[in-house]
């Protein structure tokens, strides 16, 4: 059986994927190839398998047209997934089964891709609408982390046309594997907070809390400070927002704007408190429950709204100037909200936590067996 992956957005996919890929290739008659579109993949990939201590696969780039390098170089990054893809149907018809972490993969169908099973190997956790989730029909087999999302995708009838099967969060093994490689630490040893806002315009807190979060910090003696927003945040711009934020740090204030800390659960795993809005990232620091706090600067209707549902988790903060005292007080409410913190972690990701992997796999290697 002839499988590709594909690595069709930013290397953070691969934190998501790469060990599936393993587990399949480590199953007899499975012949797996990877193909990347960002150079930087190459990197993330070695790394994650030298931490997993398994061999390299085969890895292919896509080839680039130069309506795609233009678009790359526009930052255009959207438009320019949509060009390679359709530029290498013709390479992927060739397998068995292509697998996918990205919604977008589903347009392969209509782009002409007639030969192998769709897979989709789901990344995030669900809260939040997503405006291509419609594509999840295109796949014949959706391999999601727990009933949750499961349940979200049934009754949104977006499994009508294929099967699906809880597997847990891959991201934890890659994890399990990395998490020994980095330490954050800060000279004066206080635990640190994680804000990572999402990049979203409509739905960041970026704009508005920003500034106060990074001033709120540097003036109190409790915490220090990581901000590593989601890395789609600098896809525009041409770096001028990197640059900007970067001159924010300070010794008890770090900003990452494109390590691979922001893409492993390094903070997510050694925070002490996260502040943020709608970024899935928040579901992998429930791994162990702590305090959160969430910013609605939008004053968005959100109570009983499943996009929402995350929030439930912690205080929601709609004005700026009450975020520092929410982050005095988080400690505190903790209790209230560590029970929901624990319901909702094993609804999103199942348990055992580890494994999800090798799961994924065998339910691929499954499904082909009985189609």
């Amino acid at each position: 059986m002839k499988i590709a992956f594909i690595y069709i957005a930013e290397p953070y996919q691969c934190y998501h994927t790469a060990s599936v890929a393993s587990a399949l290739a480590a199953i007899p008659g499975c012949d797996v190839t990877e193909y990347y579109s960002f150079p930087e993949t190459i990197d993330h990939l070695a790394r994650i398998r030298r931490a997993l201590n398994v061999p390299p696969l085969p890895l292919l780039p896509f080839p680039r047209s130069w309506k795609a390098n233009i678009l790359k170089r526009a930052r255009r990054l959207d438009q320019e997934r949509l060009v390679i893809l359709r530029e290498n149907v013709e390479e992927l018809n060739q397998y068995d089964v292509v697998v996918a972490t990205e919604y977008t993969a589903g347009v392969l169908k209509d782009m002409g891709l007639n030969g192998p099973k769709l897979v989709l190997l789901m990344h995030g956790a669900g809260d939040r609408y997503v405006n291509d989730e419609h594509l999840v029909r295109e796949f014949d087999l959706t391999l999601v982390p727990g009933t949750k999302v499961e349940t979200y995708f049934q009754d949104k009838g977006l499994l009508q046309n294929g099967a699906s099967r809880i597997v847990g969060y891959p991201k934890f093994d890659v994890f399990e594997a990395v998490r020994r490689e980095n330490a954050v630490s800060f000279s004066n040893e206080r635990p640190f907070a994680l804000y990572n806002p999402h990049y979203q315009r409509v739905l960041t807190s970026a704009p508005a809390c920003m500034d106060t979060i990074i001033k709120g910090f540097k003036a109190q003696n409790d915490y220090n400070l990581v901000v590593a927003p989601h890395i789609k945040m600098f896809h525009k711009g041409f770096g001028i927002r990197e640059r900007l934020l970067q001159r924010q740090q300070s010794p008890e204030v770090l900003v990452d704007t494109g390590s691979n800390a922001m893409l492993d659960m390094t903070y997510t795993s050694q925070a002490a408190l996260y502040i943020g809005d709608v970024s899935s990232q928040v579901y992998e620091f429930l791994a162990i429950p702590r305090p959160c706090i969430f910013l609605n600067p939008h004053k968005l209707p959100w109570r009983d709204d499943p996009y929402f549902l995350h929030w439930t988790l912690g205080d929601v903060v709609d004005d700026p100037a009450d975020i520092m005292p929410a982050v005095a007080r988080a400690e505190e409410r903790h209790a209230f909200y560590r029970p929901m913190q624990e319901k909702l972690f094993r609804e999103t990701f199942g348990e055992p936590l580890l494994g999800a992997s090798q799961r994924a796999a065998d339910a691929i290697v499954s499904f082909m067996n009985n189609v």
